[in-house]
């Protein structure tokens, strides 16, 4: 197995053992991973489930049990960097050319850059046109940031020392030549400014246009928002853009889908839908999110935010690749 770096050992032992962590924990409320025990007895085969949401550390005054939580899971899986990335500089393989072809053309600009991250550029490659037209409909010009990578954030990279992991984030902010860089996931959001690369999630920086967003011709819908786990801080701008388009939010509770965690993933999955069965369709902030909401057999209709706003916009083109039909 790989060994812990040091820091690691350090952000354990700083433990206190006050068991905070895991009144939080979405999976330890289900019999999954406990934050403490992991911690206390480096259990890395309790790590692995661990959904990374973060509570624990949101918590924690002493110390970060969701970092060492990602460390022990990839000690315990003697994680390898994937293949993928040494190819082609994300951690799961693009989206074939097939696929992208199936995606309507469009122009980009070159006003603001654009992070798309892993799971847009493998799987969910249409939420690019999406953000390009969200962006244009405001006067925005939108293009795709220059040879991006991923965000260096899943648990395989956590075998690379921290410098090499930096480095591809550096590269990228070089890349950006002083424009903004924004993503479609809070989570790169969250792993670049580790490394103190700014590149904020849209809507923090989309929520500064509420006035242009109120002139388009806006959508009819009861929306229910799941931010995701990294974008739950900004719930506040989430919302506003979203009563900006003309779209009715619910109100509803909101928390983590489980990700890929089995035995864990279907209890808070199913958690998700009940608090979203007013509305119409679910607004995600994340795109992961999205892969797993849009694969959930009978659950709600999904879109991504970018979709919301191209929709206000009276693009609805991205919805056909939709496994969960939204009835207009």
């Amino acid at each position: 197995m790989c060994a812990l770096p040091s820091f690691v050992e350090d952000i354990m032992a700083s433990c206190l053992g006050c068991r905070r962590c895991e009144k939080v924990c979405p999976s330890f409320k289900y019999g999954g991973c406990s934050p403490w025990l992991s911690m206390l007895e480096r259990d890395n085969a309790n790590a692995t489930m661990c959904i990374g949401c973060g509570k624990c550390s949101e918590v924690c005054k002493h110390t970060d049990p969701k970092l060492a939580l990602l460390y022990l899971r990839a000690e315990y899986l003697n994680a390898q960097v994937p293949e993928s990335f040494e190819s082609t500089g994300y951690s799961i393989p693009p989206a074939s050319d097939e696929w992208k072809e199936k995606v309507p053309a469009y122009t980009e600009g070159n006003d603001v850059y654009m992070l798309p991250g892993c799971i847009v550029q493998g799987r969910l490659p249409y939420l690019k046109y999406a953000a390009v037209k969200a962006f244009q409909a405001l006067g925005i010009g939108l293009g795709e940031l220059p040879e991006n990578t991923c965000c260096m954030y899943p648990v395989p990279f956590r075998v690379m020392e921290e410098p090499e992991r930096n480095e591809y984030k550096y590269k990228m902010r070089a890349k950006a030549h002083g424009k903004d860089t924004v993503t479609l996931c809070a989570g790169c959001t969250d792993e670049l400014g580790r490394s103190g690369v700014y590149a904020p999630h849209i809507c923090t920086y989309l929520v500064k246009y509420l006035d242009r967003i109120r002139k388009l011709p806006g959508v009819k819908l009861k929306v229910a928002i799941e931010p995701g786990c990294s974008a739950e801080r900004y719930m506040k701008d989430i919302i506003a853009i979203v009563e900006a388009t003309g779209a009715e939010y619910v109100g509803n509770a909101y928390g983590c889908c489980g990700k890929n965690v089995k035995g864990i993933n279907d209890k808070l999955m199913a958690e998700r839908e009940a608090e979203c069965a007013e509305a119409d369709v679910i607004v995600m902030g994340c795109p992961n999110c999205q892969w797993f909401y849009d694969n959930y057999e009978g659950g709600k209709p999904v879109i991504h935010l970018a979709e919301l706003l191209a929709m206000a916009a009276g693009d609805t083109e991205t919805l056909k690749f939709h496994r969960i039909p939204l009835n207009l």
